[in-house]
């Protein structure tokens, strides 16, 4: 009845272990993924520590003896196994890591670099693996670094500590490191023959067990332990000294404790926490570089802010710039309409014969200094919009200098080193570099000849233009020609045709021909220049988004794909918590 029960019972647990295991690693594949979307920014060490992992939750059982060097991490294994297995010495004799695990004879094989099997026909070798790792706070540092290498892939540790030197400095700091990986410690006080008088073992105990729970958040196991001792009772089949030793509760805790179930948990718990401590770290990483991301979305919010401010100031300020152009050509039409009035007269007939002196008239009273005075303002205008532009070259360059000052002296707090630091970089210098450049290459002189030669032909005045013509002796040549069809040939026609009753007739049409001919220059001349400043504006925006472009998108990309990175890790990470507190509970 008794061997029934227990075999349901396990054959219950084995379907329970399988349907955990597979929960475990749909979970652990989905943390994969988001892992993933970090790219080469993964760590190498923790892709290698995750992949160790996950091997492992199918592996046999990993006990690692973990320790400073001289606390006598070999001779506790010697004596665990009841042979001289091990190297032990005072100076440090690991090397590389042992693993020791079942065999029918002894022998031994590098499997790994730095990774020795020794096999051994012990029996509790048959339940579990036992891993021999090099002393820390040794000189040799390499040793220390293949001990916290190989932390990762245990599923308990055992932590030796020395009863003459107890709960060290270092000790704390290379015990941190092992609780960061999320891995159940059980302590053992060896060297407890040391300590003759027992209220003296008691005190060093709970110095450990007191020291040991403030670091971890809950009391440890902690066994005292001698083992020269339990080696000398093995030696000479000595109860009373082995009783001693305190070896008897290292094995039933082994051996008893420890059973096929708490192996199973621990396994199952080993590849939850290396995922765990990854999906934080990297979740973090998310985290820190999102919100990088967000100053650069600021900057890039702020540099389109100034665009539309240029934009909106040059449209603004451009409107009193073509006022005083305006009032030249107003100024001017009063004076050609009084000329009309003065000249077109039938007591001025002989005059208004010689259509060559009336145009020379109309220029010298009429149009006067006004051609200069409009290319003066047209110049002051075009001189204007450079400078305008080469003032917003000169704004974003110094923000942008800024923001690179501003960024180095931040630095990449918490940040997951990188490409996405690389790029991240290379792009902001890429495009200070290309506005310093710009500003440093902008040819004032060069800019307002091209945009001179832009307004003439927008004008539509450039097939009256010469070699160095300007706008306003392409307009003389507009209304001195129109004043002389005006007056003389067409007024002469008409008189020879109909007499003296047309005289003010032609002067109404010449005064209206007249205002139309400055209403259309004022027009051509007005759109021409509007067209400029919104070129200008346009062509400034099309430079600066150029060179901001590859930013940009980076910005953009980076913050969908670490959005769905950090989404993702969450929910991996809540599945893993959950996953992990329901098999705790089944203690």
């Amino acid at each position: 009845m008794a061997l029934g029960l227990l075999r349901r019972r396990n054959r219950l647990l084995g379907e329970r272990e399988l349907e955990l295991r597979a929960r475990e690693r749909e979970l652990l594949e989905r943390l994969a993924t988001a892992l993933g979307r970090f790219g080469t920014d993964v760590e190498a060490d923790d892709l290698r520590h995750f992949n160790q992992a996950r091997e492992a939750l199918s592996s046999f059982f990993l006990l690692v003896i973990a320790g400073e060097f001289n606390s006598g991490k070999s001779s506790f294994i010697n004596a665990l196994l009841g042979e001289k297995i091990l190297p032990e010495g005072v100076t440090p004799t690991t090397d590389r890591i042992n693993l020791v695990r079942h065999g029918d004879e002894p022998g031994e094989e590098m499997i790994e670099a730095y990774l020795l099997e020794r096999r051994h026909p012990a029996e509790i070798l048959r339940d579990l693996n036992i891993v021999d790792t090099p002393g820390t706070n040794a000189v040799i540092r390499e040793h220390e670094e293949l001990t916290r290498d190989f932390v990762p892939r245990s599923d308990l540790v055992l932590f030796v500590t020395s009863a003459d030197r107890p709960f060290t400095e270092s000790e704390r700091g290379f015990l941190e490191q092992i609780r960061a990986w999320g891995k159940k410690i059980v302590f053992i006080l060896n060297k407890i023959d040391l300590l003759q008088d027992p209220l003296d073992r008691r005190q060093v105990t709970t110095f450990v067990s007191e020291n040991a729970e403030r670091l971890l958040g809950e009391a440890p196991l902690v066994l005292a332990v001698s083992a020269r001792q339990a080696k000398e009772a093995r030696e000479q089949n000595n109860d009373a000294l082995w009783k001693g030793s305190g070896f008897g509760a290292v094995e039933d805790y082994l051996l008893n404790t420890l059973d096929q179930e708490e192996r199973v948990r621990l396994k199952l718990l080993n590849p939850l926490n290396v995922g765990l401590t990854l999906a934080r770290k990297y979740k973090e990483s998310a985290f820190d570089r999102l919100k990088l991301l967000a100053e650069d979305v600021a900057t890039l919010q702020n540099i389109d802010t100034q665009l539309a401010a240029f934009h909106q100031e040059m449209l603004r300020d451009f409107e009193p710039r073509l006022g005083r152009m305006d009032a030249l050509l107003s100024e001017m039409e009063v004076r050609g309409l009084n000329f009309f009035d003065e000249r077109i007269r039938f007591s001025r007939i002989r005059e208004l014969m010689n259509s060559e002196q009336i145009r020379r008239d109309f220029e010298r009273d009429v149009v006067g200094d006004t051609p200069r005075d409009i290319d003066d303002e047209v110049g002051r205008i075009i001189d204007w919009i450079v400078e305008r532009n080469l003032k917003l070259w000169q704004d974003i360059s110094a923000y942008i200098d800024r923001r690179q000052i501003a960024r180095h002296r931040e630095g990449m707090i918490g940040e997951v080193t990188g490409t996405f630091s690389y790029n991240r970089q290379a792009l902001l210098d890429s495009i200070g570099r290309a506005s310093r450049e710009a500003v440093g290459s902008y040819n004032r002189e060069s800019e307002a000849r091209k945009l001179a030669e832009e307004v003439r032909g927008a004008s539509g005045m450039t097939v009256f233009a010469g070699a160095g013509m300007g706008l306003g002796v392409l307009m003389t040549a507009l209304l001195s020609g129109a004043v002389a069809d005006i007056t003389g040939v067409v007024l002469a026609t008409t008189l020879a045709a109909t007499g003296l009753y047309v005289i003010p007739a032609r002067r109404r049409q010449a005064k209206a021909e007249f205002s139309t001919k400055v209403a259309e220059l004022r027009n051509r001349l007005r759109e021409a220049l509007t067209r400029q400043v919104h070129g200008a504006v346009a062509q400034s925006s099309e430079r600066i988004n150029e060179s901001i472009a590859p930013y940009r998108r980076f910005v953009l990309v980076q913050q969908d794909q670490l959005n769905e990175a950090r989404d993702e890790l969450v929910t991996a990470e809540d599945g893993l918590m959950r996953l992990r507190t329901e098999i705790e509970s089944k203690r």
